[in-house]
């Protein structure tokens, strides 16, 4: 169910940015898979959507996919990673943070 919504926001909501870059907000519902069951899910959703879009929409083939799972997982799987520790409010500050620097490292 979250690599049908991931997707269904992957192909309605991209927003272009600048030049070749676009917001997708796939990331958003693969993070909060994550954060409700663990960075496994994260991963596995992310891997799922990026292929089912690499055969239907992507415009850039297998680098593509290869820079979605990547930039996907990096975010959401390291935020639920952190969170999963010990999940309370102060955690996921710490789990959307960490995951943020691992996003833009």
């Amino acid at each position: 169910m979250l690599c049908a919504f991931a997707y269904v926001a992957a192909v309605t909501g991209r927003i272009p940015l600048v030049l070749f870059l676009k917001y997708d907000p796939k990331d958003i519902i693969i993070a909060i898979g994550g954060l409700i069951f663990g960075p496994l899910t994260s991963f596995s959703v992310a891997l799922i959507v990026s292929l089912v879009e690499m055969f239907t929409i992507s415009e850039t083939g297998i680098l593509g996919f290869l820079m979605n799972v990547i930039s996907s997982c990096s975010f959401a799987c390291t935020a639920a990673f952190v969170y999963r520790k010990k999940p309370d409010d102060q955690e996921l500050l710490s789990g959307c943070f960490a995951g943020g620097g691992a996003w833009s490292w």
